[in-house]
C-alpha cells in the first residue's frame, strides 16, 4: 500500500442548472409561509480550518501515489487530502442549491393549499426547463422537489433531480431561519442524464443533515451511490469506475470536527488485478486547526493484510508526525513523535463498508 489519494473529479454537479438563474411567476401570489422552506449550501457545508490549500497532494480515487507529498515540517499531506475531501461533498451539492435558492427568492407561480410551485420556466438560452414544487407535510415540514424536462417536451415527461424533507428552525420569534434545520435530499446525476443539457455524472447523492442553530452541533452524512472515478487515465490502471462511497460529518462550532470516508474500489491498482480494496478514512482537527488523519485500507490484492498510516499536523497545517505500517522504515512515509500530535492515539473510521 502507498499513501492513498482519492478523486472523483467530475462530481461538479449540474453546471448546466445555472442557465436557469431567473425564474419569475406569471402573476402575484402570496408565497410568504414557503419561505426558508428548504436548505441553501450553508445548511449542509462541510467547514474545515484552513480550508484551502496549494499544498500538491488531492484525493484521488482509483489512483494510489507512488510517494507521500509531505514531509516533517511541509503541509501535511492527509490535512491536503481532507481538505480535498470537504470539497468533493462541498461542490456535489452547492451549485444545485445555490440555483434552489435562486429559484425560491422570486415569487411563486402559483399557491393552491399547502403546495406552492415556481415555474416551468426556460431560461431563453437554455434546451431545459425547470420546475419547483413545495409542500407543507407537517407545521414547519417540507417535502420539496426540483424537476426538469426538455424545453419542447410534455409536461409529463418531467423528472425530478432533487429531492428532500427540510424542517425549519425557528428564531425566538418564531421565524424560520435561513440556511437552519434538517433533513435529507438526495441528487440524481441519472434522472439529470435525461435532460437535453447535463453534465458526465452518473449515480446519486443521498444527504442527511442537522444544522439547527448557529452555535448547535452540525451533522452531514452523505450516501454516494453509483458514481464515477473520473480519476486522470494517465495515473490510473483503471479510470471511470463505478463505486460507492459514504461521509459522515460531525462539527460543534468552537471544538473542532470530525469527518469519515469510506469507499470500495480498485484502489491499488495492481496490473492484471480489478480486486477491490476497501479504504476509509478519519480525519478530526481541533477549532486551531491541529489536527490527525487516520488511513486503512484492507481487501482486494492485500488479502487479509490490513494497513494503515497516521499523519497529525499542527496549527499551521505542517505536518508533525507520520507512521505507514505497510512501510516502517520508509522515512519518506514514518516521522516526527506521537506525542506532538493534538489527538494522541489513532482512531480508524467507525462506517460500514459501501456494498
Amino acid at each position: 500500500m502507498k499513501r492513498a489519494r482519492l478523486s472523483f473529479g467530475g462530481l461538479g454537479v449540474l453546471a448546466t442548472l445555472a442557465a436557469a438563474s431567473a425564474l419569475a411567476g406569471c402573476k402575484q401570489v402570496d408565497d410568504s409561509a414557503f419561505a426558508g422552506t428548504v436548505p441553501t449550501k450553508d445548511t449542509v457545508a462541510i467547514v474545515l480550518p484552513g480550508g484551502t490549500t496549494t499544498a500538491s497532494s488531492s484525493l484521488t480515487a482509483g489512483g494510489v501515489t507512488t510517494k507521500k507529498s509531505a514531509l516533517l515540517g511541509d503541509v501535511a499531506a492527509d490535512y491536503v487530502t481532507t481538505v480535498a475531501a470537504t470539497t468533493i461533498i462541498n461542490g456535489s451539492v452547492g451549485a444545485v442549491l445555490d440555483l434552489v435558492k435562486t429559484v425560491v427568492s422570486y415569487p411563486a407561480t402559483d399557491v393552491e393549499g399547502e403546495t406552492a410551485v415556481w415555474g416551468p420556466h426556460t431560461d431563453p438560452l437554455s434546451a431545459n426547463t425547470w420546475r419547483l414544487t413545495v409542500t407543507r407535510v407537517a407545521p414547519h415540514v417540507f417535502d420539496w422537489q426540483f424537476d426538469g424536462k426538455g424545453k419542447t417536451a410534455a409536461d409529463s415527461t418531467f423528472v425530478t433531480v432533487l429531492s428532500g424533507t427540510h424542517t425549519q428552525s425557528l428564531d425566538a420569534k418564531g421565524h424560520a431561519m435561513e440556511g437552519f434545520g434538517s433533513g435529507n435530499f438526495t441528487l440524481d446525476w441519472d434522472a439529470a442524464a435525461t435532460l437535453p443539457q447535463h453534465d458526465t455524472n452518473v449515480g446519486q447523492a443521498a444527504f442527511t443533515y442537522s444544522r439547527l442553530d448557529p452555535s448547535a452541533t452540525v451533522t452531514v452524512d452523505v450516501t454516494f451511490t453509483g458514481i464515477k472515478d473520473n480519476c486522470d487515465p494517465t495515473k490510473c490502471k483503471t479510470s471511470g469506475q463505478i463505486f460507492n462511497a459514504v461521509y459522515a460529518y460531525v462539527s460543534t462550532p468552537g471544538n473542532g470536527g470530525d469527518l469519515q470516508f469510506a469507499a470500495t474500489e480498485d484502489f491499488d491498482q495492481v496490473a492484471g488485478s480489478s480486486l477491490k480494496e476497501t479504504l476509509s478514512l478519519h480525519s478530526r482537527w481541533q477549532e486551531t486547526g491541529a489536527g490527525r488523519t487516520d488511513v486503512e485500507a484492507a481487501g482486494g490484492d492485500y488479502g487479509a493484510t490490513i494497513n494503515t498510516s497516521s499523519e497529525c499536523w499542527d496549527s499551521n497545517f505542517a505536518s508533525v508526525f507520520s507512521v505507514a505500517s505497510y512501510a516502517p522504515t520508509d522515512t519518506n512515509l514514518n516521522w516526527g513523535a506521537e506525542t506532538t500530535c493534538a489527538f494522541p492515539t489513532a482512531v480508524l473510521a467507525s462506517l460500514p463498508p459501501p456494498s
